[in-house]
């Protein structure tokens, strides 16, 4: 569906708003903000309102419905109109430059006279070019490009039914020869990659990074997309950026995998990436280590975590991809003044997830308890918003602290944490096998009946080694964790890893002197704790 020399001379004079998204590999704070946006953004419809698609058809333009997909493309960023609303996500303010309409973000020109070839194959509107909602697997994504550029956002979990049934269909089955994937995220990979085949072989032009995201359920669906992207023979630079992604495949499709540019974000209080639970993929009763070492004390909080954490690295599953941590200054706090950091630890960086885990463990529950949504682990409130006030505070580190990535106070907050972990990884003192033979009968757990003392002492025998060795390991890399902290207080946060390759462009710095004194970013410097200051120095 090219456009024609006619409409090129048409429109060559006409100007269009274009987001900034830096082609790095290297992590940037401009990107992980945009795309968290845009993970949000995938959960609109293109041009209907959300509730029509169990008889889904694609419209014709024009798209009128405030945040939805063909609204912010076509009549808002080509129309020189800056968005503001993304769905239901917002306000949010895209750092955007003024380019020319060939250069813009595309969506295509509806013209059924010009384009009846596309139209009988299957593109009769823009819509169908740039959206997909397949009706099977609930699975739903858009695609759009410039000249610099091809990007693609992949929905998380959002039709309860449907999407849950695909977050517990964990069932492993063969990736593309490359070791085991989870059998419902690549149920919506099988769904999305024809579509991004297609507008691939139609817009990509051999220059062009094609940038991957996804939130929750659409980061494991973009994470298997954007491998099998790397892997063509037309070799294409890829970025994924994911968030609050649960796992998707084995350790031989991650280690396969390890070329892939992968900047995996994880909110501290969201427990999604945990999934899928051990005992998805198998019976949930072998799931015994763990479930043993809920018993080995009556310290609870340790033992939650020490279970959980011997059954995620028991599993099969494993995660893919460089994961940054967003950690609040205190327990319990807000993501928005949440720092972005990477402790390398798992008893900070998965230590919601284990707990979760050990908590159903403890329950004894079936898989059903699987939480969906929740504010720590939504796409605007969880994510977007602390990669709003992330990009800011990065933005005042490199002004005011030679690039610093803490303040003073920030790596006391943070040091106090990783002690408090420590603390109760010590309080961990295992009891006698009969103190735990007894705790087992009284709780009566069904995963231990039937057991004779010989089973029993061989598990609890099982379970107290593998608790050794994981406390072992976390103390050491406690220790490391807390020497992060302070290298990471360092001097670490450059220009380009605030803007990426547009760190040297003098009129994006303009642009981000303006976009900084809007006031929802006024608003979001206080709650980052970074003082307003309007106009920025570096070039």
């Amino acid at each position: 569906m090219a456009e024609s020399t006619h409409y090129v001379l048409e429109v060559k004079a006409l100007r269009a708003y274009s987001p900034l998204f830096s082609r790095d590999k290297e992590f940037c704070a401009l990107n992980a903000y945009h795309l968290a946006v845009m993970s949000a953004f995938v959960y609109a419809p293109f041009s209907r309102e959300p509730g029509s698609f169990e008889r889904y058809e694609s419209s014709p333009p024009p798209y009128t419905a405030l945040g939805s997909i063909g609204h912010v493309l076509q009549n808002q960023l080509g129309r020189l109109v800056k968005p503001t609303q993304f769905n239901a996500a917002g306000p949010y303010h895209l750092l955007c430059e003024e380019v020319p309409y060939s250069k813009r973000l595309e969506i295509m020109p509806y013209d059924p006279e010009r384009y009846v070839t596309e139209a009988e194959e299957g593109w009769k509107n823009p819509e169908d070019v740039h959206f997909l909602y397949d009706k099977d697997s609930s699975t739903q994504a858009f695609i759009t490009h410039n000249d610099k550029i091809v990007l693609i956002s992949v929905r998380g979990t959002q039709e309860v039914l449907a999407d849950t049934g695909r977050d517990l269909d964990a069932r492993q089955v063969p990736y593309e020869g490359k070791g085991q994937v989870h059998r419902g995220f690549h149920g919506g990979f099988l769904a999305v990659k024809p579509f991004v085949e297609r507008y691939f072989d139609s817009f990509y032009t051999g220059e062009q990074t094609l940038i991957v995201c996804g939130h929750s359920l659409g980061g494991a669906i973009a994470l298997l997309l954007a491998e099998w992207l790397r892997c063509l023979p037309a070799g294409p630079d890829v970025v994924l950026y994911t968030f609050g992604a649960p796992r998707a495949g084995d350790r031989a499709f991650v280690r396969a995998a390890q070329p892939l540019t992968h900047h995996r974000i994880v909110n501290h209080d969201d427990p999604i990436p945990a999934l899928p639970l051990p005992w998805m993929d198998a019976e949930w009763r072998l799931a015994l280590p763990g479930t043993a070492l809920l018993f080995s004390s009556p310290v609870a909080g340790i033992v939650l975590l020490l279970a959980g954490l011997v059954n995620l690295h028991g599993d099969p599953y494993e995660h893919h991809g460089e994961q940054r941590h967003f950690m609040p200054r205190k327990p319990g706090g807000g993501s928005e003044a949440a720092i972005l950091w990477q402790p390398g630890c798992a008893l900070i960086d998965e230590q919601t997830c284990a707990r979760y885990m050990g908590e159903i463990a403890l329950d004894g529950d079936m898989p059903e308890r699987v939480p969906l949504s929740g504010a720590h682990h939504s796409s605007d409130s969880g994510y977007a918003r602390a990669a709003l006030t992330t990009l800011l505070r990065w933005h005042d580190s490199v002004e005011k602290r030679q690039g610093a990535l803490f303040t003073d106070s920030e790596v006391r907050d943070i040091h106090a944490q990783v002690r408090n972990v420590r603390q109760l990884l010590e309080s961990w003192q295992p009891r006698s096998f009969n103190e735990f033979r007894w705790e087992v009968r009284r709780s009566g757990d069904m995963r231990f009946y039937g057991k004779s003392d010989l089973e029993l002492r061989a598990i609890y025998a099982d379970a107290l080694q593998k608790g050794e060795q994981l406390r072992n390991e976390q103390e050491q890399a406690l220790s490391r964790a807390q020497q992060r902290l302070l290298a990471q207080a360092a001097r670490v946060v450059t220009p380009r890893s605030v803007l990426g390759e547009f760190a040297g462009r003098a009129d994006v710095v303009e642009l981000f002197a303006q976009w900084q004194t809007l006031k929802e970013h006024q608003a979001a410097q206080k709650l980052a704790g970074v003082a307003a200051r309007p106009t920025p120095s570096y070039a």
